[in-house]
């Protein structure tokens, strides 16, 4: 509930926006202008304390979550049979623990934006449908095209991170055998042979590391341009096509709106 309300109010601020540009252009009576500013500014207030209402709650479920995971896999190793030792190294389990529950905490703060995100894009191309007309059809159309590459990218990142988790997880185990073995390291002057052995799976790491950069930038890259793309080309639809004109409200209302669904997109897709 928190949620919902914080995005009706912040869907609603952009439309406030177009009440204060209408007062601007048609000089009403003072006190209008100042009940609208009031207006928005106790919007802007009510979003961000109900946001934080919801990322405490979800913080809370995550928190207990994560715990309640490690608790379980740690006693389960605890009670794990010799055969099964011997399918499972201690890298596994220590990134089950560390790395793999930690998912959890990761995705419940935002669970939200799943359904969220959704509510967001239908009202957000209703109001924008009643300022540009089928315009906005074509904004959104960019955004489809847009898909795949988030797709991609996002295939390419689920890959990468299981590819990193099976070298950290031989990187755990060696590092564990080595301490455990570390006086007969030092008895057979071992320590260079094994400092390369770990020194090559670090870098193993670090180069799937600086791939997973690489696409983590593009994402980004993607998730800052495509909220322009999408109001251009439902500008230049607007006023090429439908033959329209372009007013100040019907600029800046529909950018505000079209800020609001960078978010809501990147979580969708």
């Amino acid at each position: 509930m928190c949620r919902l309300i914080a995005d009706l109010l912040l869907i609603s601020a952009p439309l406030i926006l177009g009440q204060i540009i209408i007062f601007i252009e048609k000089e009403e009576a003072m006190w209008k202008g100042f009940v609208l500013t009031f207006v928005l500014f106790l919007i802007q207030v009510l979003q961000t304390y109900l946001m934080g209402q919801q990322y405490h709650y979800n913080f809370n479920i995550a928190y207990n979550i994560r715990g309640a995971l490690m608790s379980s896999i740690y006693r389960k190793s605890l009670r794990l049979s010799s055969a099964a030792k011997r399918n499972t190294t201690v890298g596994e389990i220590v990134n089950l623990m560390a790395v793999d529950s930690n998912r959890f905490f990761e995705l419940l703060p935002e669970f939200n934006a799943i359904w969220a995100g959704a509510v967001v894009i239908g009202l957000v191309t209703w109001i924008v449908f009643q300022y540009l007309s089928y315009a906005v059809f074509a904004g959104l159309g960019v955004a489809l095209f847009t898909f795949p590459f988030s797709v991609f990218i996002g295939t390419r990142l689920k890959a990468l991170q299981v590819e990193q988790m099976k070298f950290k997880d031989e990187r755990v185990k060696s590092m564990n055998e080595i301490l455990n073995g570390m006086r007969v390291l030092k008895l057979y002057a071992w320590e260079p042979s094994f400092e390369k052995l770990i020194a090559g799976i670090r870098n193993t790491e670090l180069s799937i590391m600086k791939r997973i950069a690489v696409y983590n930038a593009a994402g980004f890259f993607l998730f800052t341009l495509a909220p322009f793309l999408v109001a251009m080309a439902s500008f230049i639809t607007y006023v090429l096509w439908i033959g329209g004109t372009l007013t100040t409200q019907k600029v800046f209302v529909p950018l505000a709106l079209f800020n609001i669904l960078r978010v809501p997109m990147t979580f969708c897709e």
